[in-house]
């Protein structure tokens, strides 16, 4: 796992998680290699743990992000609040927790982006059901055709800001369909 180590309480009772000292270094020079900082709010939602930093670069975060070991513990998040939103982690892969106001309105863009993949399938569903704003997908610019991972609206044209040139794309998820199951 690298971030958590299981011990049991006792010898039949159930295990607990913790995160060793070593695991909770090596995650902050990592962090501190993508230019990212502790965040004082060490946030928990009920019995969730999120570990959180900041930083000023979205791309930065999510490389970060991406770059962890994968999360196996279902109540621990790690989030990364940046000016351009905040981006999180969890056993369900990568997210976005919402998506930007300018991101709803798409006819200011410059191109027409595509959708490459979808990133998770968690995030596609709860999307589909109208439980979250956003699904993750791997878009590409129409302009230079860089490829990056951004939050998109299901069966909606989104707005996304390509990283490398910074084109305006209007990308059209209708493609993306998720059959009711």
């Amino acid at each position: 796992m690298g971030w958590l180590t299981r011990r049991r309480r006792s010898g039949s009772g159930p295990r607990l998680s913790h995160v060793t000292r070593a695991a909770v270094r090596a995650a902050r020079a990592r962090a501190a290699a993508a230019g990212l900082e502790p965040d004082d709010d060490r946030s928990r939602r009920g019995t969730e743990r999120h570990v959180v930093f900041r930083g000023g670069d979205a791309e930065l975060a999510k490389r970060y992000l991406l770059d962890l070991p994968p999360v196996e513990e279902r109540l621990l998040r790690y989030v990364v609040r940046t000016p351009d939103g905040t981006w999180g982690r969890d056993s369900g892969g990568l997210y976005l927790e919402a998506l930007r106001p300018w991101q709803r309105d798409a006819s200011a863009a410059d191109c027409t982006g595509t959708v490459v993949a979808v990133a998770g399938l968690r995030g596609l569903v709860l999307a589909a059901r109208g439980q979250g704003d956003n699904f993750i997908a791997e878009v590409a610019c129409g302009r230079c055709e860089h490829e990056w991972y951004d939050g998109l609206r299901y069966q909606a044209v989104t707005a996304v800001r390509c990283p490398h040139c910074g084109a305006l794309n209007g990308v059209d998820s209708g493609c993306v369909n998720v059959n009711p199951f």
